[in-house]
């Protein structure tokens, strides 16, 4: 007789997994891949910057002022407060840390973001270094004016936040910036359109170009858009964090996945 675990218990053999597997670097022969797990992506260091913007996000769950906005699930029209926005849709510390480390680490200059929601994400992306190019593209107008209020407390360098669909602001957005160091796709409820949106950036990228996702595990589409990702012929390595995933380009690389505990 074969006995099938539960699924709870399958889960807790997946997350222990997942912990042991390339913890600190075990396991990974690549330098590259080696010094990005160990520097950045395990680094647990707070920066300067991240008090600044967590003082901002304490100021945003504070609002009360209610904004009515469409349902990004195409579930009609949704009414809460600024600090209901930013507590269910803002970045979280621990990610957006993350990109900042990144952003740092590899001294991106050129910067898109599509998606910023509430302008943490951007401010922790663009807060590295005076000098940064960044464009950031919203298709939600209401979100929009709530990143503009973070922007104007905290944001190190001018951010051209551009308001519309993805599709008419992204190719005017690419062409502005000619070729692309750091891609941050917040675009989980755009499931419809990432393909597109991946294939367009990929028309601006060098070899140390970056590109960051946020979901990749959220749902069967965002898991199979990872799969077509990670199997894109411009694609040499891919970290999967689980709730992120990092993509280069780095033709000097080894095409290889890797699986990470974050």
């Amino acid at each position: 007789m074969q006995i099938i675990p539960k699924a709870n218990t399958l889960r807790k053999s997946v997350l222990i997994y997942r912990g042991i597997r390339y913890r600190r670097g075990y396991g990974v022969h690549s330098p590259f891949v080696f010094n990005l797990i160990t520097k950045v992506i395990e680094e647990r260091c707070s920066y300067y910057s991240f008090y600044d913007i967590e003082l901002i996000r304490k100021q945003l769950l504070f609002r009360d002022n209610i904004i009515t906005y469409p349902d990004r699930q195409q579930k009609g029209i949704r009414r809460r407060t600024i600090g209901e926005i930013v507590e269910r849709e803002a970045i979280k510390p621990k990610h957006g840390a993350l990109l900042f480390r990144l952003a740092n680490y590899f001294k991106s200059q050129n910067i898109l973001q599509l998606g910023p929601s509430m302008g943490l994400s951007t401010l922790y992306l663009t807060s590295y270094a005076p000098g940064l190019k960044c464009i950031a593209l919203e298709n939600i107008p209401e979100f929009a004016s709530i990143a503009r209020i973070a922007f104007d407390k905290a944001a190190r360098n001018p951010v051209d936040l551009r308001t519309g669909t993805y599709k008419e602001l992204l190719p005017q957005a690419l062409e502005d910036m000619g070729k692309v160091d750091f891609v941050f796709f917040n675009t989980l409820y755009e499931q419809h359109n990432n393909v597109w949106l991946f294939n367009e950036c990929t028309k601006h990228i060098h070899n140390d170009t970056i590109f960051v996702f946020e979901g990749i595990k959220a749902s069967r589409k965002m898991r199979e858009f990872w799969k077509e990702v990670c199997a894109h012929p411009e694609v040499t390595v891919t970290i999967d964090l689980y709730s992120m995933g990092i993509v280069f380009f780095n033709k000097k690389l080894h095409k290889r996945d890797y699986i990470v505990y974050f």
